[in-house]
């Protein structure tokens, strides 16, 4: 029997027996269709893996410049399918269960009702070519796309007047310093 050892980036699945793959959408089709071949895959961190981190102990600073970086690169890679001239968004750390999400705001008054509709649309489209898992709710007059690539959040809502963007890094430990810090950083954007 040929073995194949795999390694790849954590992904959820549950593992059983001597079934790799267990329910996992892929492994188990490759189990079925090569029960001749030994699946053997190997647990490597993500680089989308929120910062490791002990409950209760801060996040490195350096570690949480990679957050600001991804949220705002998220936010520059979208920035062509918004109305254009909007002045920026607003980047604030904003305190949840558990610690601190640096998150990115943008009310989108240009985009209300038929124009904010088509906009999630796009961004559904761009953010899934991505490889992002998007789910879509609510209904014509009010829709609302959440997205995710496991690390970092969209969370998009239209109305008749606007559409109110949202995205978010993972909740983490930040020092009081640390955060000042990233603020007077984030403040040349």
């Amino acid at each position: 029997m040929a073995r194949v050892a795999l390694s790849g980036y954590r992904r959820p699945m549950a593992l059983g027996g001597s079934d790799p793959g267990g329910s996992d959408p892929f492994w188990s089709v490759v189990r079925r269709e090569h029960p001749d071949i030994d699946v053997i895959v190997l647990d490597v961190p993500s680089p989308l893996d929120p910062p490791a981190g002990v409950a209760g102990q801060t996040v490195p600073i350096d570690q949480l410049r990679l957050i600001v970086r991804g949220v705002d690169d998220l936010y520059a890679s979208i920035l062509h399918l918004l109305p254009p001239d909007l002045p920026a968004p607003t980047r604030v750390w904003r305190g949840a269960a558990g610690g601190d999400a640096y998150v990115v705001e943008k009310a989108l008054r240009e985009a209300g009702g038929e124009a904010g509709l088509e906009l999630l649309r796009r961004l559904a489209r761009h953010l899934h070519d991505r490889g992002w898992a998007v789910e879509a709710a609510g209904d014509e007059r009010r829709p609302h796309l959440m997205a995710t690539n496991g690390w970092i959040d969209l969370d998009a809502r239209s109305g008749a007047a606007a559409t109110q963007l949202t995205i978010a890094g993972p909740v983490v430990q930040v020092a009081p310093d640390d955060q000042a810090t990233l603020e007077r950083e984030g403040d040349g954007r």
